[in-house]
């Protein structure tokens, strides 16, 4: 079955990409939101539409796209059903049943017998929605990310997903190199990585997934790469103020300089700019953490506690991941009895949460 060190790489390539790869004939307001990572926003318009029309298609793969995004897989699975009840014949709703399908793949929380079945319907809906569409983009991909991840007893095989991955170039340079970027990442191969996401953006300058790709890359090399992170960071944010990425990543780098007014300045944009996605606060102290600044710990609680003020967006880090971080920071600072009420908090919210269950066995 899919490992579940998978699990977030399908999801953050699924992030930007997953509408436009099941071909809508129009995106509604909703649409665009859920593109855009915007799930809070779209939800009661998704809510609106399908108390007007229950079997509205479009709606109902919207509702599973959201469900999908809060890792509520059984209930994102069986939207998509419910999709393709209405409307058997659509390519769109049979890749969004492979997209839920394949978020289950991935999960940690799915038994590995469990697996063994999801692996035979993923095949089928994948070989479905190609018969119905030969291009869709998004049916290639994850047909390439199953080869890669999957056992080779479970049809899975590292040849097969590069001729997979070949297909998606020659039909989405930019995607295609996106996806070459996660596999890539997989074997620590940051070089190749880097030279990926280089030909994502020579494939498509105004791609807003690949400059953040691009950032990424150059933020996890760090040292002299800095500065490009921030400069390609800097461009994705100019392409598109309202979506969340670039201010996390521009956050990342001022936190690795130790830019603490431009760290300042760059979490009230996003506040302004994304209200209903503190992402930016998260990785923030993320990033504290991840740098081990000591001076910086009541920055890092302080953002973390903003963080979980308000509901977490879509795909955004868990309330429990949060309360994970902060318990981590609450420890540095010397507050055991606070860290220990908070890594409780973040098992009892997610019991699957291993490392802080990890945490929470060593401080008691």
């Amino acid at each position: 079955m899919l490992s579940c060190s998978c699990t977030r790489a399908w999801s953050i390539a699924c992030l930007s990409l997953l509408l436009s790869s099941l071909a809508w004939s129009q995106q509604s307001a909703a649409d665009k939101l859920i593109a855009e990572g915007h799930y809070n926003r779209a939800r009661p318009l998704v809510q609106a539409a399908l108390e007007k029309r229950p079997q509205d298609v479009d709606a109902l793969i919207a509702l599973s796209t959201i469900q999908w995004s809060y890792g509520q897989l059984d209930a994102a699975t069986a939207t998509a059903e419910r999709a393709l009840l209405a409307a058997e014949g659509s390519a769109a709703a049979h890749a969004q049943l492979l997209n839920t399908l394949g978020a289950k793949l991935a999960s940690r929380k799915v038994s590995s017998f469990e697996k063994f079945g999801l692996a035979r319907r993923f095949r089928q809906e994948a070989d479905r929605t190609l018969q119905l569409d030969p291009n869709s983009l998004y049916a290639h991909e994850a047909l390439a990310r199953f080869y890669w991840y999957a056992p080779a007893i479970a049809g899975g095989g590292k040849t097969k997903a590069r001729q997979s991955l070949d297909r998606l170039v020659q039909l989405d340079a930019a995607r295609g190199y996106a996806l070459k970027a996660e596999l890539d990442a997989t074997e620590s191969n940051s070089a190749a990585v880097q030279a990926d996401w280089q030909r994502a953006v020579a494939a498509n300058p105004r791609s807003y997934t690949a400059k953040i790709g691009l950032a990424s890359s150059f933020l996890a090399a760090g040292g002299e790469r800095l500065r490009p992170a921030e400069a390609q960071a800097e461009i994705a944010l100019a392409l598109n103020p309202s979506r969340i990425a670039s201010y996390r990543l521009l956050a990342a780098v001022y936190v690795a300089t130790a830019r603490w007014d431009s760290l300042d300045a760059i979490l009230r944009r996003a506040r302004v700019a994304v209200p209903d996605d503190l992402g930016a606060e998260f990785t923030t102290a993320q990033s504290i953490l991840d740098h081990n600044i000591g001076s910086q710990w009541t920055r890092a609680e302080q953002c973390l506690r903003n963080y979980l003020a308000q509901p977490s967006e879509g795909l955004g880090p868990s309330m429990a991941m949060a309360h994970w971080r902060l318990g981590t920071v609450l420890e540095k600072e010397g507050r055991r009895g606070d860290a220990l009420r908070e890594l409780e908090t973040a098992v009892n919210l997610d019991p699957s949460l291993d490392e802080a269950k990890k945490d929470l066995k060593r401080l008691r």
